[in-house]
């Protein structure tokens, strides 16, 4: 029994009950247990000041049991400067406690942009993160430093970050593995031989069940090319519906492809660019009658029950959408605008529409979300804006999303469209332009003080993400004029107004403790 064991076992039932005797021991710590016992009268105060000595010459004089194993590889000399201020490392804490992961990745990318590291006591956290949020990942590598890494390659639950995670998955894993792992060696495959992925996918496809086909199907999508075309179309016969919808979908995304060429012919016989008078008219009939081999082309003859399409409509959204916006363009001589003004006042206007809609979201066609942006609100149809949005370049998204916070939020509340805006864009992106920031932040601060404010719960989180999307500019303004001291505002409204000059607080120190994002 070891001296602490020995002690602990005494004062079980209590000193008071029992005086103990301090254990004996042999050398210094011997001599210093005799000298606590005649220094020390009261029993509680003489086995806390013993347990505190046995305890520290424990730790002091530790030694590991012995093994076979080779020992650990040294952590290498680390590379990287590490922060030594209280303020900084304080911040850090916080930040990757209970801080939004914009903001944590903001810490990780100025950390790593000034050649800092992670304070080593705020290492096993941060790797904790990691291992719980894929999106924090990317951005930790360097801020890790040489410790983390060596630390990561220890642990098996951190072996996201070790050097051995980039390479070569073990082949294996296709055979055997689970269909995760099977996902992922089909994806690294694809990113660096898209022929060998698509080899090693046609010759299993036979083999799996119609969840596996689906899934694995997906990762065509990497770097789909004309290449893939014969593979992809022979799976619109494949047994399993959605991997024909998947097959579909996939060949749409190849406007050259015989798919696209069969949308083109069931539709164009409808498309007249008639001159009547002195002006052309164009009209659009759909077809008469489902074709009979439609279906071979995953196309659905009926609708489902909630459809609000009429079953020509039905038919004509199910092609149109298929079909290259471009080619629209080119076949009428219109632009876009004027393609979705005549759309409006045609009999197809809601299946034109709906087509388009995802057509332009395929394409990423920033000239046609804009010009769809242009013509809302409609009354028969309300497309997803922030979808829309997300299609523009960044500089013209704000004017979009200012028009909805000057709306007054007739659809969204506040905190609603805050974590709209603030989910459409990357944990990496530039921080908003400084006079959509002010704009908007008076905007919020102006409505904070209202009364609904206290009901809008979402608010709470989306506003402190917000605020992580703020140039450094802003952010003395960001940290006044909040309803905090006032003595009729709302506990819950004060509440959100702190956290958020917490937030502000813990960038500023960021920026000019580190170092400015470029």
């Amino acid at each position: 029994m070891n001296l602490l064991s020995e002690l602990s076992t005494q004062v079980l039932i209590g000193v008071e009950r029992r005086q103990p005797t301090l254990p004996a021991a042999s050398g210094l710590l011997g001599e210093l247990l005799i000298d606590i016992a005649n220094a020390t009268p009261v029993a509680e105060t003489q086995v806390l000041r013993a347990a505190g000595a046995i305890g520290i010459c424990a730790l002091a004089g530790y030694q590991p049991a012995l093994s076979d194993e080779a020992a650990m590889a040294v952590c290498p000399a680390e590379t990287r400067r590490i922060p030594t201020h209280r303020s900084l490392i304080s911040a850090l804490r916080h930040i990757f406690d209970d801080g939004p992961e914009r903001l944590r990745v903001e810490a990780l990318r100025r950390l790593a942009d000034a050649g800092y590291g992670m304070p080593p006591r705020l290492l096993i956290g941060l790797l904790q993160h990691g291992q719980r949020s894929s999106a924090l990942r990317p951005f930790m590598a360097q801020a890790v430093g040489q410790r983390g890494r060596w630390l990561a390659d220890l642990n098996p639950e951190w072996r996201y970050l070790a050097p051995s995670s980039d390479e070569t998955p073990d082949p294996q894993s296709w055979e055997t593995g689970t269909l995760e792992q099977r996902q992922q060696f089909i994806g690294w495959t694809r990113r660096r031989d898209p022929a060998q992925a698509r080899t090693l996918l046609s010759a299993a496809m036979g083999e799996m069940d119609a969840r596996e086909r689906a899934k694995l199907l997906e990762t065509m999508r990497m770097g789909l090319s004309a290449d893939d075309e014969d593979f992809v179309e022979n799976l619109l016969r494949d047994r399993s519906k959605e991997v024909r919808q998947i097959a579909a979908s996939l060949l749409a995304m190849l406007p050259d492809s015989r798919y696209v060429q069969r949308m083109i012919e069931r539709l164009t016989p409808g498309l007249k660019n008639e001159r009547k008078l002195l002006r052309r008219k164009l009209t659009l009939e759909p077809p008469e009658q489902f074709g009979a081999d439609w279906k071979q082309d995953a196309l659905k003859e009926n609708r489902v029950q909630s459809e609000a399409l009429g079953e020509r409509a039905w038919w004509l959204y199910q092609i149109a959408r298929v079909l290259p916006l471009a080619w629209w363009e080119q076949q009428t001589v219109m632009s876009a605008a004027e393609l979705l003004q005549w759309a409006k006042g045609s009999d197809w206007s809601l299946a034109l529409l709906r087509a388009w809609h995802e057509a332009l979201t395929r394409e990423l066609n920033a000239a046609w979300a804009e010009a769809l942006l242009d013509q809302l609100p409609l009354k028969k149809w309300k497309p997803d804006l922030f979808e829309l949005i997300a299609v523009l370049p960044a500089s013209r998204r704000e004017s979009h999303w200012l028009r909805l916070f000057e709306d007054g939020a007739k659809q969204l509340s506040h905190g609603e469209l805050l974590a709209r805006i603030a989910s459409s864009l990357p944990l990496d992106s530039p921080m908003l332009s400084p006079d959509f920031a002010r704009r908007a932040l008076q905007i919020i601060k102006n409505n904070l003080v209202q009364d609904f404010a206290r009901w809008d719960y979402t608010l709470r989180t989306s506003l402190i993400e917000f605020i992580c999307l703020f140039p450094a500019e802003i952010l003395a303004e960001a940290a006044e004029g909040w309803p905090i001291d006032q003595a009729d505002s709302h506990p819950y409204v004060a509440e959100t107004a702190a956290r958020v000059l917490a937030v502000v607080k813990q960038r500023q120190t960021l920026i000019h403790q580190i170092f400015p994002l470029e």
